[in-house]
């Protein structure tokens, strides 16, 4: 059988299966190297296949990963090394643990979250990330506790998704837990 589509000439059933197929999100490589259900000797086809909802929650929990691990930042000569300090030896996040507010250079943090994002979570689109640090100034010197706001895109099929999530950073224990739209997850 063959029908016209929106955005193009006429396309078999068959076409249309493909694509369907083609344009749906599969998860993340950890994802799909984890075996769920061990005693099964093949995955159920949702396995193979995430939506929006479980996107979203994969993307949150990578995050609180990333943003718990301390990377190698201050051990690794980037100038000497620039390829180790790209790679995954240096994944994660400065550690911050310990310092105080006013020892922190607000706008330099912003950068390292998003250079951190950018280097390793490649669902993201990388020129839709912004971070913002939305600490209340006066409750800086009260509590030791940073929040950023981050706001970027998803990739995603059939369009690219909005996130804004909040990070609250516990500068004592170094402790980051994310947050979207009201739900919390812990890393």
């Amino acid at each position: 059988m063959i029908s016209e589509t929106d955005d193009g000439p006429p396309v078999s059933a068959f076409e249309r299966g493909r694509r369907g197929a083609r344009d749906r999100l599969q998860p993340a490589l950890l994802d799909r190297l984890t075996d769920a259900a061990p005693h099964e000797r093949a995955e159920a086809p949702p396995a193979r296949w995430i939506d929006e909802r479980r996107l979203r929650a994969a993307v949150l929990r990578d995050l609180g990963w990333l943003f718990n691990c301390a990377n190698l930042q201050d051990a690794i000569d980037g100038a000497a090394h620039p390829e180790a300090a790209n790679s995954v030896i240096n994944y994660g996040m400065r550690a911050l643990a310990g310092m105080h507010m006013s020892g922190i250079d607000l706008a330099g943090l912003e950068a390292w979250v998003r250079e951190a994002i950018v280097r390793f979570e490649p669902r993201f689109l990388p020129g839709s990330i912004d971070v913002r640090c939305v600490t209340d100034p006066r409750a800086m010197h009260h509590q030791n506790r940073l929040t950023l706001e981050i706001h970027a895109t998803l990739w995603s099929v059939p369009y690219p998704l909005e996130i804004l999530l909040l990070s609250d950073l516990d500068l004592e224990s170094g402790v980051v837990s994310l947050r979207e739209r009201g739900s919390v997850a812990h890393g």
